[in-house]
């Protein structure tokens, strides 16, 4: 008798997996993957000004972006956030929203440089892009590179940030993508000199 009440037992659990898998595969997501090809613009800029200097420069001439602008915009603060926004931004229209160090991590390899990679942007300028194109989100906040170079100068190197949005075949966001560019260069002349 018991033996006939786990065979009925493991009839209905086969029964039952087989109707949540059946169902789960009548309600299963499609996945389309696309991809593109683009040329991208590299930009590599060299002085003979020290790396701490250059540094002390960047972090200088941005406003980092911080909880202060968070919290604004959780609260709805909306006309607050964009006033504060445009402020923060100052004369070069970038902010600095996260920093990263290879300085120490390439210690692991035994290396002594420095270098310190900076993620930078505007949110504003954010904004209009992926109102545009959600995509374009993956571009904001940008990539620049600074580092000591063998000479003992500093480098910066970034992505053109034109050439990065072009793939969008936007008007709206190929402005902001030139704006992108001008401020770039405008703050890597700056801090280079």
């Amino acid at each position: 008798m018991q033996s006939t009440v786990n065979v009925a037992r493991r009839l209905a659990t086969l029964c039952l997996s087989a109707s949540f898998f059946a169902s789960m595969s009548a309600h299963a997501a499609t996945v389309d993957v696309s991809e593109t090809s683009m040329v991208v613009q590299h930009v590599t800029v060299s002085s003979s000004k020290p790396y701490p200097a250059v540094i002390a420069d960047i972090e200088g001439s941005l406003e980092k972006l911080d909880d202060r602008y968070r919290k604004m915009a959780k609260e709805k603060r909306t006309d607050e956030l964009q006033t504060e926004l445009q402020k923060a931004a100052g004369k070069y229209g970038l902010m600095i929203h996260y920093t990263g160090s290879f300085t120490n991590w390439l210690a692991l390899k035994g290396v002594q440089k420095r270098g310190t990679e900076y993620f930078t942007g505007n949110i504003l300028t954010a904004v209009e892009m992926t109102s545009q194109n959600m995509g374009a989100g993956l571009y904001a906040p940008l990539r620049i590179m600074v580092y000591e170079n063998s000479q003992g100068g500093t480098t910066i190197e970034y992505d053109k940030p034109s050439t990065l949005l072009s793939q969008y075949h936007s008007a709206a966001i190929d402005v902001q993508g030139r704006s992108l560019d001008e401020r770039l260069a405008k703050l890597c002349n700056a801090v280079l000199q």
